[in-house]
């Protein structure tokens, strides 16, 4: 049994010996320890070789002609002070010695060498030289990071600062060193925040949070700061280093996208999302202590006309007037949102709810109706308007919506101009929907769900890079049914996981005929698949191996499928974020789905195991005529960036939209601008003919 070979060092080594037999001996010594060894005959010769290659170390002899190892030595600590070289050499002389150490020889070994101890002597130089270049990084490191780093003992004081802690807390080193950190105090964080701090660093050994510190200046500003303490070999922590960053612009491109996603743009009200968060509240509250609240759907009568006489840009300042005086009929406790297009709808908390809704309506009437002088045009609309009060009408906040909207309907059916209560013949409105519930459930049976498909094109060279699986329900009437009318309808029927397995069967089976249209394309090649996910069906997909083999079955692979969700399907989900992030490291890729139009929550970007993001459509379409759209996208598409996530830009309609997404660096697009959803049949010649091309080519 043959015995292994000692592993080598990765090391050069450069040995210097005058005497041949003795010159062969050392470099096969070496040729035993480290991976590369070279040879010279004497000082002269060894100092040229050693500028020429730079070796790890030289070993050398000290009696040598032309020049002596001793004088090649002083000659190499000169140019390089940390070189490592050893002296092998059966010299005793006390001189050679003295001037050994005066030259700073890192190691001394007696000759005839000795291979054990040569070993040794080679292998604690060549440590000793990976400490040194360690430190020397570690120097380099502190010295041009750009987070400021401080090193301090375990009382506090601080030892070190490196020049970005002094740029941006405004300290001077000096000025800094020998302080403690309460030199950036703000004032800001109570006791407990640093008893909660001092706690983790002394159980936990590290620490890190978002604090507010004050520069010398005396100006307040945000920052990230780790925290971790450094032991010593068999003691405590005997220094705390922390590593800190101004998050200041970072926090302030957060508010500014935040606000943009959370407000409506044009109106300045607050969103559908931020809308539905204030309106859960109110009803908590409302619950609690057994109130009433009013819920009101307010919509603008004879708005269309005026947008089709004057044009969207007069339509849109008679909207923001219109949420202007809407807004000044409420009150600080109320919310009023703009729904989208003409639609608003507003919460009223009172405890004679019925009451204070009417006499809120009569304002709200009053003030929309009243003319608005709009570049001298004397411009006049009205509003009607349906209540719903909870909880006689409603117990959450989509029975109220709908309760409300089914008065509205009311309230415009029988003359526009004023408003109506909920009553219990609105229920014509629930009944529609009940009969949608039986409609979907025949459906299933009779397999009239069908699938379309969307392609997501790549903005950099054009390709069709994945088609995006939309789900349809063909009615009775043969008309196509699109998913977001029936999908709500779905999950309480609790058919969403049937209605799953029915879209990854038919789209394997698209792709598949792709395969065989194309076949001299390789896999890698083709198109992927995006599927949606509802909040149900992601809280379905706890069996991982079950998902994966339902993939398999159908022959796709795990990385040709994208599953794409809305941020309210994962909040609140722990069930379905946990199957999330579980999917993900089984091979799984995710894309958030309508980014945008919701909290845009940026943690959750960071929580979760994204690839991709897709910016809601809406926002994309008002690219060419909203400012504040625009600034929203851009700005989506910079802060995704930043986190290495792509960006897809949904109902990309207009030659208009695309220049603007190309230009700020968008990946891919979706939209009617490169045709209408596809068959499985039409797959194969649209890829074929590339009618979307002429926007790429």
């Amino acid at each position: 049994m043959s015995q292994e070979k000692p592993k080598l060092i990765p090391a050069r080594v450069l040995a210097v010996e005058d005497d041949a037999i003795t010159r062969v001996q050392m470099q096969r010594m070496l040729s035993r320890i480290v991976t590369e060894v070279r040879v010279a005959a004497d000082g002269a010769e060894g100092l040229a070789l050693w500028r020429e290659w730079r070796p790890d170390l030289v070993v050398t002899d000290i009696m040598m002609p032309v020049m002596n190892g001793l004088d090649m030595s002083q000659a190499i600590k000169v140019e390089e002070p940390e070189a490592q070289i050893i002296v092998a050499s059966s010299s005793s002389e006390v001189e050679h010695l003295r001037q050994a150490l005066d030259i700073g020889i890192d190691r001394y070994v007696s000759k005839p060498v000795d291979a054990h101890l040569l070993h040794d002597a080679v292998g604690k130089c060549l440590r000793d030289l990976q400490r040194l270049h360690d430190l020397r990084m570690a120097s380099l490191v502190f010295e041009a990071a750009g987070e400021g780093v401080v090193v301090t003992d375990t009382k506090g004081t601080i030892l070190a600062v490196n020049p970005a802690f002094c740029e941006i807390s405004g300290y001077r080193e000096d000025e800094a060193i020998g302080q403690t950190p309460a030199l950036l105090s703000s004032g800001r964080h109570d006791a407990d925040f640093y008893r909660h701090m001092w706690e983790s660093l002394r159980g936990l050994g590290r620490w890190s949070g978002e604090i507010i510190n004050r520069r010398k200046s005396g100006e307040i500003y945000p920052e990230w700061l780790s925290i971790v303490a450094v032991d010593e070999p068999g003691k405590h922590a005997t220094r705390y280093i922390g590593l800190f960053s101004d998050i200041t612009e970072r926090k302030r491109e957060e508010e500014r996208i935040r606000r943009l996603a959370h407000y409506d743009v044009l109106t300045g009200l607050p969103n559908r999302i931020l809308f539905g968060d204030h309106m859960q509240r109110a009803l908590a509250r409302v619950h609690r202590r057994n109130g009433q609240m009013a819920v009101l759907y307010v919509d603008l009568d004879r708005f269309k006309p005026v947008n089709d006489r004057y044009g969207h840009a007069i339509g849109d300042q008679v909207l923001i007037e219109a949420a202007r005086r809407m807004a000044a009929c409420m009150r600080d406790t109320d919310t009023i949102s703009r729904r989208g297009g003409d639609e608003f709808v507003a919460t009223l908390e009172a405890q004679d709810a019925k009451d204070t809704a009417a006499q809120v309506s009569r304002k709200l009437i009053d003030a929309i109706s009243r003319p608005y002088l709009i570049n001298g045009q004397a411009i006049s609309i009205g509003a009607s308007i349906g209540v719903a009060i909870y909880p006689d009408d409603g117990g959450d906040p989509d029975s109220l919506l709908a309760s409300a909207d089914a008065a509205l309907y009311s309230a415009k059916h029988e003359g526009r101009g004023d408003f109506r209560f909920y009553r219990s013949e609105d229920q014509r409105e629930v009944e529609a929907r009940q009969s949608l519930d039986d409609t979907l459930r025949r459906g299933l049976d009779e397999a009239r769900f069908e699938l379309r498909y969307l392609p997501e094109i790549n903005l950099r060279g054009g390709k069709v890079e994945r088609l995006e699986a939309l789900l349809r329900f063909r009615q009775t009437d043969g008309e196509l049914m699109d998913a977001r009318y029936f999908m709500a309808h779905a999950e309480k029927l609790g058919i969403t996981q049937e209605l799953g397995k029915i879209t990854l069967r038919a789209a394997a089976q698209a792709i598949a005929a792709l395969a065989a249209a194309f076949p001299e394309l390789p896999p890698a090649s083709r198109p992927g698949l995006t599927l949606d996910l509802s909040a149900q069906q992601l809280a379905g997909m706890s069996d991982v191996p079950g998902v994966l083999e339902l993939l398999r079955v159908n022959n796709l692979p795990a990385d040709a499928v994208t599953f794409e969700f809305p941020e309210s399907v994962v909040t609140g989900n722990s069930a379905g974020l946990a199957n999330l992030h579980a999917l993900s490291e089984a091979g799984l890729q995710f894309a958030l789905d309508d980014f945008g139009a919701g909290f845009c929550s940026f943690s959750l970007l960071q929580q979760l195991p994204l690839k991709a993001i897709k910016i809601d459509l809406f926002f994309v379409e008002e690219i060419e005529t909203n400012p504040q759209s625009r600034e929203l996208v851009a700005a989506l598409i910079a802060f995704a960036r930043r986190l290495g996530i792509r960006t897809v830009a949904e109902g990309v309609d207009s030659p208009g939209q695309l220049a603007f997404l190309r230009e700020n660096g968008c990946d891919a697009v979706q939209g009617y601008l490169f045709g209408q959803p596809l068959t499985a049949a039409e797959l194969a010649p649209y890829l074929r003919d590339r009618p979307w091309g002429r926007w790429f080519d």
